[in-house]
């Protein structure tokens, strides 16, 4: 019975050593594996850092970068583009003017894409100018039958000043001056107003005269530059046998263009006011 207890804890001996060792193997493996995790997780720190640092990076290249500049060759090329939109615009404008009545719905879908033009906004030359023609038809027609019907009235009574010397004349005089006077402030920005702003008839064309008077500035290059070659051909006859033509061909496009870079800050000055106005509004 002894010797079976010997045996008996020399069994119970070798159990707890293997035991023992197995433990131990288990914890190696367990800290080796926490090892390759802790491993693991810096790099993928530090992929991530150099990763974000690479995006931020590129983003102050991207930044930094600064914008191309036009060659020469590109700006000419720009410049021909233009000149052939306003030639094919100059035609459309000619053509829906052989009516006579119909001016002034041409020259309100003149101006709506020779604003967008400056914009560098503009589509298609063709659908834009017959879209804007249809669509402002009836109101550019009707101010446009109003401002020939002063013109007219002016022109008779100009004719009976001249033909009669009395009282009623001397009057007729002072009122054709009045007319003329409203008429050379209205016209020049009837039709821009009519192409960028919807509104009724006699609000157009009241806005037309008070924006006139308020923005002189802006008024006298629109009316400085349409007046400029009625004045020419007035002072010399052979200035109009040598360049009627043209205005048939690109010279009435060309002058709105030149009308549409002088409204940019005039259009921004009205939506600002008017943007101002709406938020006044609304916080009230």
């Amino acid at each position: 019975m002894a010797k079976k207890n010997n045996s008996n804890n020399i069994n119970n001996n070798k159990d707890n050593k293997k035991n023992n060792n197995s433990a131990d193997t288990t914890a190696n493996i367990e800290t080796e594996l926490k090892t390759t995790e802790e491993d693991v997780s810096l790099e993928e720190k530090a992929n991530s850092k150099s990763t974000s640092k690479d995006s931020s990076n590129y983003s102050k290249l991207d930044e930094e970068e600064p914008e191309k500049v036009p060659t020469i060759a590109q700006r000419l090329m720009r410049c021909f583009e233009k000149m052939g939109d306003l030639f094919v615009l100059n035609i459309y404008f000619t053509i829906s003017c052989l009516p006579i009545i119909t001016i002034g719905a041409a020259f309100t879908a003149l101006y709506t894409v020779t604003n967008k033009m400056v914009d560098n906004k503009e589509g298609t030359i063709t659908s834009e100018y017959w879209n804007a023609f249809k669509s402002n038809f009836k109101q550019g027609t009707i101010i446009w039958l109003i401002d020939l019907f002063i013109i007219i009235t002016m022109y008779f009574e100009y004719i009976y000043v001249i033909v009669y010397d009395n009282s009623l004349s001397k009057f007729f005089l002072a009122f054709v001056g009045f007319e003329f006077f409203l008429l050379a402030f209205a016209v020049p920005l009837q039709f821009p107003l009519l192409a960028r702003y919807e509104n009724t008839v006699p609000r157009i064309m009241l806005n037309s005269v008070a924006l006139a008077f308020s923005n002189l500035g802006v008024w006298f290059k629109m009316f400085f530059i349409w007046a400029l070659p009625v004045v020419l051909y007035y002072a010399s006859y052979k200035v109009m046998v040598y360049t009627w033509f043209l205005w048939g061909l690109i010279l009435t496009a060309l002058f709105a263009y030149f009308c549409s870079m002088f409204l940019v800050g005039f259009y921004a000055k009205i939506e600002g006011v008017e943007s101002s106005e709406q938020n006044s509004e609304q916080n009230s």
